[in-house]
């Protein structure tokens, strides 16, 4: 059974609380066969909210990430945990007998990580898998071939990452550099096997989100404000020249994108 195998891990915080409801509205709406021990990772629960079958582990006020996961991990039984965060609402179906597959090649190929997101991309199809690439850890091309899109890790990789207390943002920058001084075995899923909307950037709804929920009314029910289309634009700008620039140039023009509002962890 997938929940021997299996945890969820939604990562979040209190100040993010209000993102709750509509994570689990649209977990329960498209992963229906879930059955799998879910959590809510948070620094605190603010408003003492409660969820039916997801259980809230609050770390203590003022805890980074990498300590909230490691709280996590102390509960954890399962050798394979599902991380997600907050704001990555699932909007398509998910099926069980496809995270089952993945976890079966995970346990084939003795991979520590597998990204259920596209992107990063540029590996080559693993042997006898269906739509699973490698990792080819190509530094001149991406710091961000482990990140904290929806993935599957080794539980004990993931602890092996824990090992400093980071922030988020310098934790998502630290995990490609330790899988590779770990020699760890990482790959991508390219199916759309579980298919997201990003709800939240720089605390504020992202556009498409706020579209998405007028039409699908009931969802989100918070009042966090809209962000500007301005600062939408810079963040798209930003994607587009990590996707195409190479890493050299990147660097050379951080100055420019310093002054147009960006901050950098590496």
């Amino acid at each position: 059974m997938l929940k021997e195998d299996l945890s969820l891990l939604i990562s979040s915080c209190g100040a993010f609380s209000d993102l709750w409801e509509g994570q689990i509205t649209m977990l329960d709406r498209h992963w229906k066969e879930k059955n799998i021990d879910t959590y809510i990772v948070t620094d605190t629960n603010p408003e003492n909210k409660s969820f039916q079958n997801v259980k809230i582990l609050t770390a203590g006020e003022g805890t980074e990430i990498t300590e909230r996961f490691s709280f996590f991990l102390k509960e954890c039984k399962t050798e394979y945990v599902f991380i997600t965060l907050d704001d990555y609402y699932l909007i398509k179906d998910v099926s069980n007998k496809r995270i089952k597959y993945l976890i079966d090649v995970m346990k084939e190929k003795n991979l520590d990580y597998l990204r259920i997101f596209r992107l990063p991309s540029d590996g080559k199809l693993l042997s006898d898998t269906d739509e699973i690439y490698d990792i080819p850890f190509r530094e001149d091309k991406s710091k961000y071939y482990v990140n904290l899109y929806p993935g599957i890790w080794k539980k004990d990789f993931l602890a092996k990452t824990l090992k400093e207390k980071l922030n988020a943002w310098q934790y998502e920058v630290s995990l490609t550099p330790l899988a590779i001084e770990l020699n760890a075995k990482c790959a991508v899923d390219r199916a759309d096997d579980y298919v997201l909307l990003d709800v939240v950037r720089k605390g504020k709804i992202l556009h498409k989100a706020n579209k998405y929920f007028k039409e699908n009314p009931g969802i989100y029910t918070g009042n966090r404000p809209l962000i500007s289309y301005f600062f939408e634009l810079k963040l798209f700008i930003y994607a587009l020249c990590q996707k195409i620039l190479p890493r050299k140039l990147i660097r050379g023009i951080k100055p420019f994108l310093r002054k147009l509002g960006f901050k950098f962890y590496s």
